[in-house]
C-alpha cells in the first residue's frame, strides 16, 4: 500500500492526516505482532525457551526423560517440576513454528495489559492445571495418559484468556476471515479437542490439553471484578461482615 500526500507511517500504524482523508484523525491499523526488539520480556523468554527445548529434544533424549509429565512420575514419584516443564519438549518443526507464531501474537498483546509478572503467573498456573487435570483423570478413571508434552494446553488457555478480554471484539482468522474473538477461540478449542481425541482416544489426554481453560475463566473473572488478576475471592457467606459503631448512652456496639 503506497502512501499519499499527508500520510505518515508510525510503526505498524498508518495515520492519515485530516487533509488526506474525509474523516479527521482516521487510522488504519495493521494486525500483526511487533518485532523481536519490541516484544515484552516474558513473551520473548517463552519464545527462546521453546526454541531451546526443541533443539535440545533433537540432539538428546534427556528432555523427554526428565521434563515430560506422566501419571507414575507425579504419583507416587512426586516429581512435581514436571507440572511446568513439559511444554519445553516439542516434536515436529511445523508444530513448533505454529506454536511460536501464536505465542508471539497473543503474548505481545496480553503481557502489556497484564504486566510481565501477571502474564508469567498465568502461564505457570495454566500449564500446571493442565498437567494436574490430565494426571488426575488418569488416576481416577484409569484412562491412559502416557508422556505429556507440548504447548497445546497452555496455548489453548492463552487463546481463551485473550477471548475473555473481549469476546465480541473483531479479529481475523490468520488475516483471511474476519470474525469475533469468541468464534476464533471456539474454533481453536474444537481443533485441539478433536485432534487430541483422534490421536490418543484418551479422556485423560483431553483433560490434559483443556485443563488450563478453568484458569483462563478464573483469571478473566478476577479482572472483571476489578481485582488484581489471579487473586482469590471468598464466597459471600464467608466474607467478614462490616459494622459501624454508633454513639449511644451505653457501651453497646450496634
Amino acid at each position: 500500500m503506497s502512501l499519499a500526500r499527508g500520510d505518515t507511517l508510525r510503526g505498524n500504524t498508518l495515520r492519515v492526516l485530516p487533509f488526506a482523508a474525509m474523516r479527521p484523525g482516521y487510522e488504519i491499523r495493521y494486525a500483526g505482532p511487533p518485532g523481536w526488539r519490541r516484544l515484552p520480556l516474558v513473551t520473548r523468554a517463552t519464545l527462546a525457551l521453546t526454541v531451546a527445548g526443541y533443539v535440545a529434544t533433537l540432539v538428546s533424549t534427556a528432555p523427554v526423560r526428565y521434563l515430560t509429565v506422566g501419571t507414575e512420575r507425579l504419583w507416587p514419584g512426586l516429581e512435581v517440576w514436571r507440572l511446568v516443564t513439559y511444554p519445553l519438549v516439542n516434536v515436529g518443526i511445523l508444530s513448533v513454528l505454529f506454536s511460536l507464531l501464536l505465542l508471539w501474537s497473543f503474548g505481545s498483546e496480553l503481557e502489556p495489559s497484564w504486566g510481565s509478572r501477571g502474564y508469567a503467573l498465568f502461564l505457570v498456573l495454566a500449564t500446571g492445571a493442565g498437567a494436574a487435570f490430565g494426571v488426575g483423570v488418569s488416576l481416577l478413571t484409569g484412562s491412559p495418559f502416557g508422556a505429556g508434552y507440548g504447548l497445546a494446553g497452555p496455548l489453548t488457555a492463552v487463546i481463551a484468556a485473550w477471548m475473555f478480554e473481549g469476546p465480541g471484539l473483531p479479529t481475523n482468522f490468520f488475516g483471511v476471515l474476519p470474525m469475533p474473538r469468541k468464534v476464533f477461540a471456539l474454533i481453536a478449542v474444537v481443533v485441539v479437542a478433536f485432534g487430541e481425541i483422534e490421536q490418543t482416544h484418551s479422556l485423560a489426554r483431553l483433560a490434559f490439553v483443556l485443563g488450563g481453560l478453568p484458569v483462563a475463566w478464573w483469571w478473566a473473572r478476577s479482572r472483571r471484578g476489578g481485582r488484581r488478576p489471579g487473586t482469590l475471592s471468598l464466597p459471600r457467606f464467608l466474607r467478614r461482615r462490616k459494622f459501624r459503631v454508633l454513639p449511644g448512652d451505653s457501651d453497646r456496639i450496634h
